[in-house]
């Protein structure tokens, strides 16, 4: 029954079943009313005889009259409901819009930065990191919380936990199977990273964490302040530490064969 008694602002007015229900339920009742009282009657063209219908057919003429008013009330809720499809459309558009100017600057801010670096990135792959909450449907361009901890999490499932089963006998293959796995899940392009030490892999993690620096400073607004980003930086510095440390308690940091 819902379904019939609801009006749908994206059809016409008249396709709308509760449009008719509204017209024409009136008139069925008025006719209903007004044949008891039109037996016996005689029509004339009179002014008495004209007066003598109103005031017979009184109350059917007065029940039909809603057939107008119900259907202006039902037009008027059609009429609000299609404004507020507009209006919703509008902000889907808004959000869409600003997502996609969002994301366009976000990639034009970083390609300088990591051609800088001499490191190929996926801008689109870092901002679905960096702004994780943020959708077509909505634009949010709050840095994201837990930038690091997606970091880390990736470094050790991909790369660390690979090495350290291999420990302490590591190949140079090794480390450039799995390490290009680690820097395609964070936005790196890895096609042409090749490993052949600990220190140019250490120089390179060094070059991803400025990058990722510069590019978390893209999201840096009065509801994620400076601190925000200082402690998700402090993470990278902190992971770096750790592998150096592991390194060379693990004879990773010779050079590989």
């Amino acid at each position: 029954m819902k379904k019939y008694f609801y009006i749908n602002g994206e059809v016409a007015l008249h396709e709308n079943f509760i449009f008719w229900f509204a017209t024409l339920f009136p008139i069925f009742i008025a006719l209903y009313l007004a044949y008891p009282l039109a037996a016996g009657l005689e029509f004339s063209s009179t002014v008495e005889g004209y007066s003598n219908f109103t005031s017979r057919f009184r109350l059917p003429l007065w029940v039909a009259s809603g057939s107008l008013i119900f259907g202006v009330i039902v037009s008027r809720f059609h009429s609000s409901e299609q404004k507020a499809i507009t209006i919703r459309q509008s902000i889907s558009q808004n959000h869409f819009s600003n997502y996609l100017n969002h994301r366009d600057h976000f990639q034009k801010y970083l390609k300088p930065i990591s051609d800088n670096f001499g490191v190929e990135v996926d801008p689109f792959k870092i901002y679905g990191i960096i702004f994780s909450t943020s959708t077509a449907s909505n634009a949010n361009v709050v840095l994201s919380v837990g930038v690091f901890d997606f970091f880390r999490d990736k470094f050790e499932t991909e790369f660390w936990v690979k090495m350290k089963f291999s420990a302490p006998d590591f190949t140079k293959q090794e480390v450039n199977i799995y390490f290009p796995r680690f820097a395609k899940s964070i936005g790196i392009n890895a096609e042409n990273i090749e490993l052949n030490d600990f220190g140019e892999l250490k120089e390179l993690l060094i070059k991803i964490r400025k990058i990722y620096r510069r590019a978390m400073e893209y999201g840096i607004t009065k509801n994620s302040p400076d601190k925000t980003l200082e402690f998700e930086e402090s993470g990278f510095s902190e992971l770096i530490g750790e592998l150096s440390l592991w390194s060379n308690e693990n004879g990773f940091n010779k050079h590989w064969s």
